[in-house]
């Protein structure tokens, strides 16, 4: 039987195509010494593929290079769904015959994948809006954590219209960049550059490769980075009493018995019960979510310092015996904080569209 080659193989073996512009500003970065970059584009501008040349261009000559992902839906390095942190430390050049230094990266524009992932931050979606202060926050941690490289490189949500450009000004007034590398075709960041311009703002112009994926295409890339990340993931058991759950109400007040309820708790917003029946409902003080409702819930998991190790899903819980059963690569014993999201996912790394139905809690 033969296949189709998918839309995303092929983006990823196209080779990278680099304007007279970026090898200059790479050039401006390097010999300025402008630790900082915070790259900004709307979707499918190539603010991957300009991250991976930068990262080249300054890592050839023996510099570590942090390389912070915050673009939340197209990863390039570790999972959707997350803010994450790698590391690129420069060796001797590959890939010569293209004009520019090489160093531990892949030599294709498919991203970064050869970085070492050195960390991460739970973000809860795929999707930008509504997690504009989980990305900040993630953003920040992950450029802080990275306070021995020379050089730290933020790449961004593509989300530039509307809600988008708040967050990209918080994402400025949080980072303080060194230094701001807009690519743009249509004067799509012009709003948010001018809100900024007391900063130093390089333009560069969007390659002429650049292709637009389609929602499948990036859809399965999700997928597929899901799946990589799952991969080895078994089912795990724990008591309820013995982890520590963040971002909802549930297991964070106190149990109450109320014949309403399959489970009910007593905190500071009102009563949280599971009932057997009916649909999930949110009245005044009182929140009823339907038996089942956590399955397949996607969660981060942390050590006991709260570290992220990795993400997890959750099989079920079991509010009688009270126990929680996880599918998770995380070893057993790193996992002790639960940080239930706004997402459903199955096994095979597909998105559930489910209403997540526990409200957040501080």
């Amino acid at each position: 039987m033969t296949h189709n080659r998918p839309e995303s193989e092929t983006h990823e073996r196209a080779p990278l195509d680099v304007p007279d512009a970026w090898r200059r500003s790479a050039a401006q970065i390097a010999g300025h010494a402008w630790r900082t970059v915070l790259v900004l584009g709307a979707t499918d501008r190539g603010k991957s593929t300009y991250c991976q040349f930068l990262t080249r261009a300054l890592c050839g000559a023996g510099t570590r290079v942090a390389f912070v992902d915050a673009d939340i839906g197209q990863k390039d390095i570790g999972p959707p769904a997350t803010v994450s942190l790698g590391f690129a430390d420069g060796i001797e050049a590959r890939g010569a015959g293209q004009g520019w230094p090489g160093c531990a990266f892949a030599d294709s524009a498919a991203g970064l994948p050869a970085a070492r992932l050195a960390g991460l931050y739970f973000v809860g979606h795929v999707n930008p809006v509504a997690h504009f202060l989980t990305i900040v926050i993630g953003t920040q941690r992950m450029a802080a954590a990275a306070a021995d490289a020379p050089f730290v490189l933020v790449d961004t949500v593509g989300l530039v219209h509307g809600s988008g450009r708040a967050l990209l000004g918080f994402l400025i007034e949080s980072l303080e960049p060194d230094v701001i590398v807009a690519l743009e075709r249509d004067g799509e960041l012009e709003s948010v550059l001018k809100a900024h311009r007391h900063r130093r703002i390089v333009r560069l112009p969007v390659s002429d490769r650049a292709v637009a994926k389609s929602a499948r295409t990036r859809r399965a890339l999700r997928e597929r980075a899901f799946r990589t990340h799952f991969a080895g993931a078994q089912d795990l058991e724990f008591p309820v009493d013995q982890l520590v759950f963040q971002r909802w109400s549930l297991f964070n007040g106190v149990p109450v018995a109320d014949a309403r309820f399959l489970y009910a708790e007593a905190t500071v917003d009102g009563i949280v019960g599971v009932s057997v029946h009916g649909a999930a409902q949110h009245h005044r003080r009182l929140t009823v979510l339907p038996a089942g409702f956590e399955r397949d819930l996607l969660c981060g998991i942390g050590d006991h310092a709260g570290k992220l190790q990795g993400l997890g899903i959750i099989n079920r819980i079991d509010f009688r015996l009270g126990t929680i059963s996880l599918f998770t690569a995380v070893p057993q014993r790193r996992v002790h904080v639960v940080q239930p999201g706004d997402m459903h996912l199955a096994r095979d790394g597909r998105e559930l569209r489910r209403e997540r139905l526990v409200r957040a809690s501080h």
